[in-house]
C-alpha cells in the first residue's frame, strides 16, 4: 500500500515535486543515508536537547528513517547512528493552507508546506505546547527543506528557540532501502 500523507496535504501540487521526492513520500518504508547533526551549545540548548532526546552532534553519521502508518499520518523514526528520534507527522485538515502537523513530545508544530520546482519547504505557522498555542515570542521555530542534490533526496531541518538560538539542525541525504513493493505494510 502506497504512502499518501503528502498527497493528502498537497493534492494536485504533489505532482509538481521532483521525482525523487515524490518517490520517497510514496514508496519508501525505510530510507538510509548519512547526515550531519549539530546541537546548540548554550546550556539551555543542551538541556532541551537532553530532555527531548535529540540526536548528538556528529558528522557523516549513518541515518535510517522508517515510516509507519498512523491514523491521518505517519510516525517517522529517525536513527542517527542507533539513537532514535521520533515524531508523528499528521496532515493538517483545518488550516486554510497545505499543512503538516508534527508532534514532538508535548510540542505540536503546525507547518505550511510549500511546493517548489526544486523541492518543498516546511515553515512554521504556529506551535502548541499541549493545548496552549504559544505566542510568537516564546515559540520555537522549526524549518524543513527537501531538495534533490546530485540526483539524491536531500533534507535539512533547523530548530530555533527564542532567546536560546539553534537547538538542533541536521542535513543529509537518503535513499529508499525498503519500499512498499517489498511486501510489507505501507
Amino acid at each position: 500500500m502506497q504512502r499518501k500523507l503528502y498527497q493528502s496535504i498537497l493534492g494536485d501540487a504533489f505532482a509538481q515535486l521532483p521525482e525523487e521526492i515524490r518517490y520517497m513520500h510514496t514508496y519508501a518504508r525505510e530510507a538510509t543515508g548519512t547526515a550531519n547533526v549539530r546541537r546548540g551549545t548554550s546550556w539551555a540548548a543542551r538541556l532541551i536537547g537532553t530532555l527531548a532526546a535529540l540526536p548528538e552532534t556528529a558528522v557523516a553519521v549513518p541515518v535510517r528513517t522508517s515510516f509507519a502508518p498512523l491514523e491521518n499520518g505517519e510516525r517517522w523514526t529517525r536513527r542517527f547512528a542507533e539513537d532514535p528520534f521520533q515524531t508523528d507527522m499528521i496532515a493538517g485538515t483545518e488550516e486554510p493552507y497545505p499543512c503538516m502537523r508534527e508532534r514532538l513530545g508535548p510540542f505540536l508544530f503546525k507547518m505550511r508546506v510549500t511546493v517548489h520546482p526544486d523541492g518543498l519547504d516546511l515553515d512554521p505557522e504556529s506551535i502548541h505546547l499541549g493545548p496552549l498555542r504559544l505566542p510568537g515570542f516564546l515559540a520555537p521555530k522549526a524549518y524543513g527543506r527537501e531538495r534533490v542534490i546530485d540526483g539524491k533526496y536531500s533534507f535539512s531541518v533547523k530548530v530555533n528557540f527564542p532567546l536560546i538560538g539553534t537547538v538542533l539542525e541536521y542535513e543529509g541525504r537518503l535513499m529508499p532501502s525498503k519500499t512498499v513493493s517489498d511486501g510489507g505494510p505501507g
